[in-house]
């Protein structure tokens, strides 16, 4: 029984996070949210705005490039907050 605790809690320890803290958002979570935001943003851009098909693809493309970085640094300060407050809650570090 134990060995399976220990197992599962495996990648949790490989991050540096202790037994039951908050875990940090992936890469994946990061590329599916830019990807929604960029459909979005062409929706918005060919449907509402008007615009051609390339021009909306262009600048959903450029919007979804961008959204990566600017997500991972949301990421990283939702996970810093979410730890804080765990940190609060347990009166663990």
């Amino acid at each position: 029984m134990q060995a399976e605790e220990s197992a599962a809690d495996e990648p949790r320890r490989h991050a540096g996070l202790p037994k039951g803290a908050p875990r940090r958002a992936g890469m994946r979570s990061v590329l599916i949210r830019a990807g929604l935001a960029a459909l979005l943003f062409f929706a918005f851009m060919y449907y509402l705005n008007g615009d051609t098909a390339t021009t909306a693809f262009t600048y959903a493309l450029i919007m979804g490039v961008l959204m990566i970085p600017l997500g991972m640094l949301l990421d990283r300060f939702a996970h810093r907050m979410a730890l804080r407050r765990w940190e609060k809650q347990t009166g663990r570090r």
